[in-house]
């Protein structure tokens, strides 16, 4: 999965412990106007469900999310360490990453019930997260799709992460201060290594270039339009083609081992759709109370 980046990755580390979550260094450091999404441009169009989650004792962005209800975000389960209740911070329909939109805080955080379970090469299997939000908040959720369609169909990914893989340069490894977005493609499953198929969906860029989410992309959004509207089908999940980290300060997340174009893993939340609308609906006041 992609992991911690930038000057504060140790920092990062320690508070993930278990898992490791893509995150941005100093929002000081980003450079405007560069492409993030490696190979992606500025966001076209309003999000109103895009979610930035931020640890407040360190004000950085470091994974992304969907908000599937007033009050509910998805997001990755490689995130969770950093996902602190009464401390991490949620910016919801913002395109920037530091400004704007609605701020929430963390109230509970909610685990797929197999998600320790490992598939191909270790791979977490269920990559799934549900995070409720301290209050409700006034826009818009995304409607999960009722399937992720068929491989080949054009989709769209969103995020501030890295903005090229260079892991040892702050200029990419500091991400967009701007919500980002890329189009993309299903691809067969037999195009990404580690996958665990039926519940993931192998994706990349949609011309076939060297484009990806990267480090700081966890936990957003993979979408495609139903009917004239965007539906949810994804949760940025790892890498889908480099089995073993590289060593040598790239990334790896835009190309292969090989070089060439590479591809992304995400998370088929069509598939954990039943259990979204169990936990969601479950979410009385009562249980509001309730932090895990």
């Amino acid at each position: 999965m992609f992991k911690a980046t930038g000057r504060r990755s140790v920092v990062l580390a320690m508070l993930i412990a278990a898992g490791f979550a893509m995150t941005a260094a100093s929002p000081a450091a980003a450079g405007a106007g560069r492409p993030a999404i490696i190979g992606g441009k500025d966001a076209t169009e309003a999000y109103p469900f895009m979610a930035s989650f931020q640890l407040s004792r360190l004000r950085e962005h470091h994974c992304g999310g969907s908000l599937v209800a007033p009050d509910w975000v998805v997001t990755a389960a490689h995130c969770k360490g950093l996902m602190k209740p009464g401390k991490t911070r949620v910016r919801i329909g913002s395109h920037e990453r530091d400004t704007g939109g609605v701020l929430a805080g963390v109230e509970r955080v909610v685990t797929y019930p197999y998600h320790d379970r490992r598939g191909m090469w270790g791979a977490r299997k269920h990559d799934i997260l549900l995070v409720q939000l301290d209050r409700r908040v006034d826009l818009e959720p995304i409607r999960i799709a009722g399937d992720p369609g068929r491989v080949g169909e054009p989709t769209r990914i969103i995020g501030w992460g890295m903005t090229c893989d260079d892991l040892d340069d702050p200029a990419c490894s500091s991400g967009s201060r701007r919500l980002q977005e890329l189009d993309t493609v299903r691809l067969p499953d037999t195009r990404c290594s580690g996958f665990n198929r039926g519940t993931e969906l192998c994706t990349g860029d949609l011309r076939g270039r060297a484009a990806s989410a990267c480090n700081g992309d966890s936990g957003g959004p993979q979408i495609r339009r139903v009917a004239g509207r965007w539906e949810l089908i994804g949760v940025t999940s790892r890498d889908g083609d480099d089995v073993n980290d590289r060593m040598d300060g790239d990334a790896g997340c835009s190309t292969g081992p090989d070089g060439e174009p590479g591809v992304g893993i995400w998370t088929d939340v069509t598939h954990y759709h039943s259990w979204i609308a169990e936990v969601t609906a479950a979410g009385t006041p009562a249980a509001r109370h309730s932090r895990s």
